[in-house]
């Protein structure tokens, strides 16, 4: 169990329940998603009175905000919150996609190191981004490929696996424009 203290509105937030869980994962991967309850409930295959008692939480937490449109409640993120990114940053890293990835490909033979870039990697992500993976080693692709199939159902994202094994990937990392060399100038967060 962990819990998260701060200062702002004297909130605490416990990750004991997956139900928070499975919801702080998908905002922080969509931060600029507004879905009512039943609609999350649907894309997070979760039941919908769990899912609003977690909502509900969360906004009285500071995390999330609501308003309602018509009959139906909109949650989203409470961007004015001024520890929200710490927040988002631990809980990807102990929680969220970097922790599964980790886990996924940890399980993985023949991974020898993976990596993310792009606009996860430098936090630029929108609602259309997907999130790219450079895979490193003798591991089959489709192998890998099966391995995040859940992870990319479960965060609604398209995830992009570039595969090397590690003759091409020590040869075209140092060669100038390719695009290897291209990713290591800007944020990379290793993985394995």
């Amino acid at each position: 169990m962990v819990n998260y203290y701060h200062n702002y509105g004297n909130k605490m937030i416990s990750l004991r329940s997956k139900v928070t869980i499975k919801i702080l994962d998908y905002y922080f991967l969509n931060p600029d998603a507004q879905v009512y309850i039943n609609e999350l409930a649907r894309i997070l295959e979760l039941d919908p009175k769990n899912t609003e008692i977690k909502l509900k939480e969360l906004e009285r937490e500071g995390l999330l905000k609501s308003e309602f449109r018509g009959k139906q409640r909109y949650f989203f993120l409470a961007k004015e919150n001024p520890v929200l990114e710490h927040y988002r940053q631990i809980f990807l890293k102990t929680y969220g996609i970097e922790k599964r990835l980790k886990d996924i490909l940890g399980n993985i033979e023949g991974v020898k190191e993976a990596y993310l870039f792009g606009s996860y990697a430098n936090n630029k992500m929108d609602s259309s981004s997907d999130i790219d993976i450079l895979a490193v080693g003798s591991h089959s692709a489709l192998e890998l490929q099966k391995g995040i199939v859940k992870l990319q159902k479960d965060t609604g994202r398209e995830f992009n696996v570039v595969n090397l094994n590690r003759k091409e990937f020590e040869k075209n990392r140092k060669k100038e424009g390719h695009f290897l060399n291209n990713i290591f100038k800007v944020k990379t967060i290793k993985i394995i």
